[in-house]
């Protein structure tokens, strides 16, 4: 299985970070030249985000964090693997992620896409399938975002790719919410324990980000607050009941996945 890890130029040593760490599992991986934000025009950006459906700003930073993605969905789109894997350049490993990266068995045949790193929030899952004793696989039912580690088929990323041509919502959600993206039209899995998470490290949309949630934090009313929270709390008493029930009452579950250290 191909790997193929996403890098900006200018960030050389988170390059060389991950050069150390597939070299102590044995393994080799592609580097994939991500677009870099900060080369975008203004007017290129709000040309590719005519028919977004993100209700906030997608800042420069989250429009070429997803061409980035389809840069690296295209290669595995034109390559001759079966299944590929894709990484962002501040992931950490599992101690077991070599035996999931070297071999494609555990996948599911009928598979589109697995995600193998968590955000370490509760999410739906369908009836699980054992892999080994410490690491089962089940159908992905319901949002769980972050896309800094995932295997995809190739036939998957064909499809995939044709479904990019604008920018709609950050790729995480784009590829992981059912709200934004493509996630009805394939066949998404969950590696539980998984075994690969987000190293924490600074990201580059987070200054963006963090100035728009600021203005607009500023420019929100005490009685706006305070309905938002009611909402909030409301929303997530009705999800705790909702996977309390999805749990007790069917073969799927309502949880957290982990990850395997």
């Amino acid at each position: 299985m191909k790997l193929y890890v996403i890098n900006l130029k200018r960030s050389p040593k988170r390059l060389a970070r991950l050069q150390t760490v597939f070299s102590k599992m044995g393994l080799d991986f592609t580097r994939v030249d991500a677009v870099d934000g900060q080369e975008l025009s203004a007017s290129y950006c709000d040309a590719m985000t005519k028919e977004k459906k993100w209700e906030k700003p997608l800042t420069r930073g989250e429009v070429a964090c997803f061409l980035s993605h389809k840069k690296a969905l295209q290669k595995i789109a034109d390559g001759d693997e079966e299944y590929a894997a894709i990484f962002e350049d501040d992931i950490v490993f599992s101690s077991d992620a070599k035996e999931f990266l070297l071999d494609r068995k555990w996948i599911p045949k009928s598979a589109d896409i697995i995600k193998i790193e968590t955000d370490g929030k509760k999410v739906w899952l369908g009836p699980r399938k054992k892999i080994n004793n410490e690491h089962n696989i089940a159908r992905l039912k319901s949002r769980h975002i972050m896309a800094a580690a995932y295997i995809i088929s190739q036939q998957a990323a064909k499809k995939l790719v044709k479904k990019m041509d604008n920018v709609t919502a950050p790729f995480d959600h784009f590829l992981f919410n059912p709200d934004y993206g493509v996630f009805e039209n394939f066949e998404m899995w969950q590696l539980d324990q998984a075994i690969a998470k987000q190293a924490g490290l600074k990201s580059t949309l987070e200054g963006a980000r963090h100035q728009w949630e600021k203005k607009k934090k500023q420019n929100r009313k005490l009685s706006y607050t305070f309905k938002r929270e009611t909402l909030r709390l409301f929303k997530r008493a009705r999800t705790g009941i909702w996977g309390y029930s999805i749990t007790l009452f069917t073969s799927d579950c309502w949880k957290r996945v982990k990850f395997k250290k």
